[in-house]
């Protein structure tokens, strides 16, 4: 969440806009140091920062936002919310609430970039319990901010706003991988495709990595699949099995860990394709997505398990270059990867849209075409 939104306010301020930057729950301070002012810098932007600890008690942490938020008295606040990222279980604390006065007199804008667990059809009944307590704090938090604006990250999550009443845009996500200039890789005998970033439970690639095969072998290639990046416990223990079970089938399977960014960026533009991760309905909230789209490499998603309990499921913003497994046969798979684009950072049009919706609520007169 971190790099995201610095590197917005980072596009923000190219834009001419200045900004500073609040973590109110920022778990990776130690106990010695709960509040934390300091300078970072993005993209050639500095950054005024105020961080604070979860080990300092919410009413404590609140004098220091407010008066970090007095100082540079913004036009607008955003807020970048996960719900885990107030409390563990995903519940925001009736401690927390006060933070909405931060808003008072301003104009607030809300980025969700996640809601509540037990959205989606088969979810288990704890789950369901958990996800009412999580809604109903959230949207209790929602009614204390009163925003101004509100935006997610995919359709799925907007049609269930609008069930609880809410009227939310759908801001589509940027990468955080900055993208390295190197000339084009040459394709030779061999697809590699690449899984970047956590590898959620719920994946099982084998059907993907079996259509991929015959696709190669029907194009006279062979198949290599790379996984880099945090892959997570799951991550690492799954792609162990895979090279172990694709050892005799002429299928190479490599972990390659966790790289720097430049190399991460390099990777990204030699794969021909990459996988995702999340379920077909919220591929949009994928960052690391989000990473193969900005380095303009087809990303086949092989997950299409998650539905809403309350239909429609709306599908999730068209992108030429993302496909799902069941709607793409092998023998069709050469032509898809040959859609591969130059790379291009999709920042500035994120920032571009972002500033336009805040701009259409900041100045309400009606512009001419």
């Amino acid at each position: 969440m971190g790099d995201y939104t610095r590197l917005l306010a980072s596009a923000c301020a190219d834009a001419g806009h200045t900004c500073a930057l609040l973590a109110i729950n920022d778990g990776h301070l130690k106990d010695s140091t709960p509040v934390v002012q300091e300078t970072q810098f993005e993209r050639g932007h500095t950054f005024p920062v105020l961080r604070l600890s979860p080990d300092k008690p919410w009413t404590a942490r609140y004098e220091h936002a407010q008066s970090f938020v007095a100082t540079h008295a913004p036009e607008w606040v955003s807020w970048q919310i996960v719900p885990y990222g107030f409390h563990p279980k995903g519940i925001i604390p009736d401690s927390a609430f006060e933070f909405a006065r931060l808003g008072e007199g301003r104009l607030n804008h809300l980025m969700l970039h996640e809601l509540w667990i037990g959205l989606s059809l088969g979810e288990p009944l704890k789950n369901r319990v958990y996800g009412f307590l999580q809604r109903r704090a959230l949207m209790a938090f929602i009614q204390c901010l009163a925003p101004a604006l509100i935006d997610t990250s995919n359709p799925a999550y907007r049609s269930v706003l609008v069930h609880e009443g809410c009227t939310p845009g759908v801001l589509p996500l940027c990468g955080n991988i900055p993208i390295e200039p190197m000339p084009p890789v040459p394709r030779g005998d061999e697809w590699v495709g690449g899984i970047f970033g956590t590898v959620h439970t719920q994946l099982d690639p084998r059907p993907c990595i079996s259509a991929l095969a015959r696709g190669a072998k029907a194009s006279k290639r062979t198949l290599r699949i790379l996984g880099f990046g945090r892959l997570g416990a799951y991550g690492d223990k799954l792609f162990a099995q895979l090279k172990d079970e694709y050892s005799h089938r002429s299928i190479v399977i490599e972990n390659l860990g966790e790289r720097p960014q430049a190399e991460v960026s390099r990777l990204l533009q030699s794969l021909d394709f990459g996988i995702g991760t999340h379920p077909w309905a919220l591929i949009g909230k994928s960052g690391a997505v989000s990473a193969m789209l900005d380095h303009g490499i087809p990303v086949i998603v092989p997950r299409d398990d998650w539905s809403l309990r309350r239909p429609p499921t709306p599908p999730p913003l068209r992108d030429s270059l993302i496909v799902r497994l069941s709607d793409t046969p092998s023998e069709l798979m050469a032509g898809w990867l040959s859609r591969r684009r130059p790379p291009q950072s999709r920042l500035p049009a994120l920032a571009a849209a972002f500033l336009s919706r805040l701009n259409r609520v900041a100045d309400p007169a009606p512009h001419p075409q």
